[in-house]
């Protein structure tokens, strides 16, 4: 039986996705380095992100989106307190009426923030 969600793989092109990443309040638990990659696993909120630091991977297809996870979104307290720390977007309302908000990490991940 599924009980929640475990993880979130994310490939980077570098250091600076996981800075950003510790700077939304998770925190390293495991770093790897290997010969073509370095593995970091961040962990909060019930959470945990794997990163993939590659800066050999090919950038991430946008027009059109390719098949598969569109975003990571982000349960926040308030989308006007969030956006005074990142750089977002205008803020909406979704199909329900709750607002969000969307910036990007730094290789252009879309990372909504929804209330």
């Amino acid at each position: 039986m599924i009980i929640g969600i475990h993880h979130i793989a994310i490939i980077s092109s570098n250091e600076k996705s996981v800075e950003f990443y510790k700077r939304l309040g998770f925190t390293e638990i495991f770093r790897k380095n290997r010969e073509y990659d370095t593995i970091v696993l961040l962990e909060g909120y019930g959470m945990q992100l794997e990163m993939f630091v590659d800066p050999n991977h090919p950038e991430r297809s946008v027009n059109p989106e390719r098949i598969g996870l569109r975003h990571l979104a982000l349960k926040v307290d308030s989308c006007e307190e969030i956006s005074k720390k990142f750089k977002c977007g205008p803020i909406k309302k979704d199909w329900m009426g709750v607002k969000f908000c969307y910036t990007e990490d730094p290789d252009g991940l879309p990372i909504e923030f929804h209330e």
